[in-house]
């Protein structure tokens, strides 16, 4: 989009001043961001919001708003500022799909890191975001997406793929290929597993919290001076669940440096001392806020978004990858994500007492 047409769009926020400058920040794959400068010298966050993912963004902003107003109240500074347009009846969104935040100045992300210090303050910032919103109503917001960390699910999705009618030569080559690691996901040892969190939610032994649900290195901003955590950024999956899966997905994207779709299973390692680093970091901050119940699942959501993920990356892969996009000069490119996360599977099942008794070290 042209530099005018984007100052325009920023003219529509309630922000003093006139906005002079605005360029592309090259991140993210769903929404459309830009850093916008105003002639006050301030700079705030212009995001083009994608409603063919997020289909109704007035309940999504709804989410935002009360979560970051809950935090504030709290005292905390930190907390991420969206800004309301301008006139009679203003709102969070412009035009359906554009919003603007306040840019937190003298801050960084990651997209990977070896540092342990860094690996121990995400874990902090996820248990910050937990800890500053106990006592939230999560039932009092919107499932922006329907069933999205709900596992059996996604088991029945994977399912249905494998049992497709659909009979082409295109599909019989790739359940050939992927034949091993479909016996591997639906083994029962793996299914029975499923429901373990969802089932603890619904009849209440674990309490129903608000979740962040993309909690990975990069949706979080650090200080550039010293590495310490500031927020958690990227709150458009902001939904009702478990804090079991906070911890989970924290973990997932961080005991390992090797893509999600490295292609050389050998480079595939889960580090047990990043994922100490973590559970070091989010104990510290969560250990007399989190229930017993929760503590003992923490093990199971780092399997269970792993399994989760590749039971979705199989099930896009026999039905054509209609829903990920892939990289067409890696051949199955979605095999190859499976491949890489059942790899992952194996080595979080070999640690599995490994990890839980490093929670019980630092939880208690």
């Amino acid at each position: 989009m042209k530099k005018e047409k984007l100052l325009e769009i920023s003219k529509k926020f309630n922000i003093e001043g006139n906005p002079i400058n605005v360029k592309l920040i090259e991140s993210g794959h769903i929404n459309k961001t830009y850093l916008v400068e105003y002639d006050t010298g301030k700079k705030y966050i212009l995001q083009y919001v994608n409603t063919k993912v997020f289909s109704n963004i007035r309940e999504l902003m709804n989410n935002i708003e009360k979560v970051t107003e809950f935090i504030k109240k709290k005292g905390n500074s930190t907390s991420l500022n969206f800004i309301k347009t301008k006139g009679k009846n203003p709102e969070y969104i412009y035009d359906n799909n554009w919003r603007m935040q306040d840019f937190i100045e003298n801050t960084k992300t990651y997209i990977s890191t070896e540092s342990m210090q860094i690996l121990e303050e995400a874990g902090k910032a996820v248990g910050d975001f937990q800890k500053e919103l106990d006592g939230f109503d999560a039932s009092t917001l919107y499932e922006i997406i329907e069933k999205f960390h709900y596992t059996p699910n996604r088991v029945k999705q994977l399912m249905e793929a494998i049992n497709s009618k659909e009979n082409n030569e295109k599909r019989k080559e790739r359940f050939e290929k992927a034949k091993p690691y479909i016996e591997f996901l639906t083994d029962k040892k793996r299914t029975s597993r499923a429901d373990i969190i969802t089932s603890k939610l619904e009849n209440g032994t674990i309490p129903l919290r608000v979740t962040h649900n993309d909690t990975k290195l990069s949706n979080i901003l650090f200080c550039k001076d010293t590495n310490k955590y500031k927020c958690l950024i990227d709150l458009d999956t902001i939904m009702p669940g478990s804090i079991v899966y906070d911890f989970g997905e924290g973990i997932r994207t961080g005991v390992t440096t090797a893509p999600e779709d490295e292609q050389d299973l050998s480079k595939i390692y889960v580090d047990m001392e990043r994922f100490e680093a973590f559970t070091k970091g989010f104990l510290s901050i969560m250990k007399n806020t989190i229930t017993k119940e929760e503590l003992d699942l923490l093990p199971i959501g780092a399997w269970m978004m792993t399994y989760e993920n590749t039971t979705r990356f199989m099930a896009d892969y026999l039905n054509g990858d209609t829903y990920y996009a892939v990289n067409k000069d890696i051949p199955d490119h979605n095999l190859v994500r499976v491949k890489a996360q059942v790899e992952i599977i194996k080595q979080m099942e070999e640690n599995e007492e490994k990890m839980k008794g490093m929670i019980k070290q630092y939880g208690l």
